[in-house]
């Protein structure tokens, strides 16, 4: 079963407008550009009485002050151009920055979907929004704001229009700006996949369905993919993971995906969790209502295995493997017990203290998998690992714990570039003590029973990585509610293949 369809779009950038007679022309202001209920901006002057002066109007008559995100709609005076008009604020000139920019974005998307339009022209005439870059997260904010995965009771005729592409225009003469929205449509396809794995009922989404889906797109980049069942794991000795997967039906999927361009300096991993449904195992989720966002314990896998597509379709001068380790921790007679011992891929053993700690077994034996056998300079894992990070973060930045500093920058620089907003927390001696067990090696869960569980978590994680530089970043709070990006609808963010793709340029050199 292939990946459900979602809207396409068809995006240009043109340097002027045409008379085209677009269903809707989105104008972003910024309040530095009226002063007391007129315009304050010679180029949105100009623009005003190309619409025959409607925008000094809605202006006048006190509907728009260009404040942030406040917006209006019209219908135009020149429909030769657009039938509707729509005002969209965007504040003050220290306001702006990448996240913001692609919140734009995301509030157009919104009318636009409320308006049931076709073909949108976009003039960013704001000051705050006069970079390429700046105009590509509109268009990235653009794509989140579009996306609605398919209703699965959908008619044929309603399947029909939604797959009807809907075009965009940017109006700007900025040098470089369709490069770089094609560049940004590289990254929204990879979004798009990321979320549509997310978003996939468990029953849909399993193991298997990611693994093929993914290796069928990256095999037609000519990318090595390799997939292990439970067969091959079982001869690797990856025990950590099969003890998680042992209560489910479903065999478990390890995939590695690896992008070698002719010329790079670097090499590195993305490590990702794939829980594609968590009941818990016998230390199950109680009440019920705890399971019903674990269909999205698999984010992490859905964001490594995404962002390498991203990488290759950009062809970006480093080696990349992608790595997703993914399976189910369901309750059955064979599944794995609190108080069991495994002895993983590392040859650590590992005492079982709860089954709802089953990320970090999982994860064990693919960081050491990525450490020891494929040895990269950097490793960059995501997972859902623990509750306790929305309650340090909130749902709107992921936790990143990093234990070198030259990659811990590289991650949080790329993070403000972004906009995709992460920040740095410790793992202290005292706290990572507290994985250490008086049988085995290590205990799979906190001896402080929660305390500090997202540090203690990050420690456990770190045993397997060997001495190459690492970073674990937890995005247990932005995988399906992402309040940062300033995305209101349920459902998956698609957090993480952004920061994956500016991680990559930045160590590869491009953007340093």
């Amino acid at each position: 079963m292939s990946l459900p369809k979602i809207k396409p779009l068809e995006f240009i950038s043109k340097p002027i407008i045409e008379n085209n007679n677009t269903d809707l022309a989105i104008i972003v202001i910024d309040e530095t550009d009226i002063e007391k209920g007129t315009i304050h901006s010679s180029e949105l002057t100009n623009l005003d009485s190309q619409f025959n002066g409607i925008i000094q109007k809605l202006i006048s008559f006190g509907d728009f002050e260009g404040k942030w995100l406040q917006s209006t709609v019209s219908i135009s005076d020149n429909s030769k151009i657009s039938k509707r008009i729509v005002l969209i604020g965007a504040g003050k000139k220290q306001d702006i920055k990448p996240s913001r920019a692609r919140q734009i974005g995301i509030k157009s998307a919104e009318i636009a979907l409320a308006l049931k339009t076709q073909q949108v022209t976009f003039l960013p005439y704001s000051k705050l929004i006069n970079s390429k870059e700046l105009i590509a997260q509109v268009h990235a904010g653009f794509n989140l704001g579009m996306y609605k995965y398919p209703n699965s009771n959908a008619t044929a005729q309603a399947m029909a229009e939604s797959e009807k592409p809907l075009q965009v225009t940017y109006i700007s003469n900025i040098s470089g700006c369709q490069e770089e929205l094609n560049h940004t449509e590289i990254i929204n396809n990879s979004v798009n996949t990321c979320r549509l794995l997310q978003d996939g009922a468990p029953n849909i989404a399993t193991p298997k369905y990611i693994a093929e889906n993914i290796a069928e797109q990256a095999k037609k980049l000519n990318l090595n993919v390799q997939i292990w069942g439970a067969q091959k794991l079982k001869e690797m000795g990856f025990n950590a993971m099969l003890a998680v997967a042992g209560g489910s039906a479903l065999e478990p999927q390890f995939v590695v995906i690896e992008y070698k361009p002719e010329k790079f300096s670097k090499t590195i991993a993305f490590v990702g969790k794939g829980l594609t449904v968590d009941t818990g195992g016998y230390s199950l989720k109680t009440p019920s209502i705890h399971q019903e966002g674990m269909k999205y314990d698999m984010s992490g896998s859905a964001v490594t295995l995404s962002s390498i597509l991203a990488i290759a379709r950009q062809k970006l001068p480093i080696h990349v493997y992608a790595v997703g380790a993914l399976c189910e921790n369901m309750v059955d007679a064979l599944a794995f017990r609190v108080g069991d011992i495994i002895t993983g891929y590392s040859g650590k053993t590992i005492e079982v203290l709860n089954t709802d700690a089953e990320g970090r077994l999982v994860l064990s034996d693919a960081l050491h998998y990525a450490a020891k056998d494929l040895k990269p300079d950097y490793i960059v894992e995501y997972s859902t690992l623990t509750g306790a990070m929305i309650g340090a973060l909130g749902h709107v930045g992921a936790g990143v714990f990093a234990f070198d500093k030259e990659l811990e920058q590289i991650v949080i620089k790329a993070s403000e570039e972004t906009g995709e907003r992460a920040y740095p927390l410790p793992v202290w001696e005292e706290i990572a003590d507290d994985n250490k067990g008086s049988i085995t090696d290590l205990v799979n869960l906190g001896k402080n029973s929660g305390g500090a569980g997202s540090m203690v978590a990050a420690a456990f994680l770190k045993e397997f990585t060997e001495d190459i530089p690492f970073a674990h970043i937890d995005i247990a709070g932005v995988s399906d509610k992402n309040q940062a990006i300033g995305y209101t609808q349920k459902g998956s963010s698609g957090y993480g293949v952004q920061l994956s793709v500016q991680i990559a340029k930045k160590i590869s050199g491009l953007n340093s």
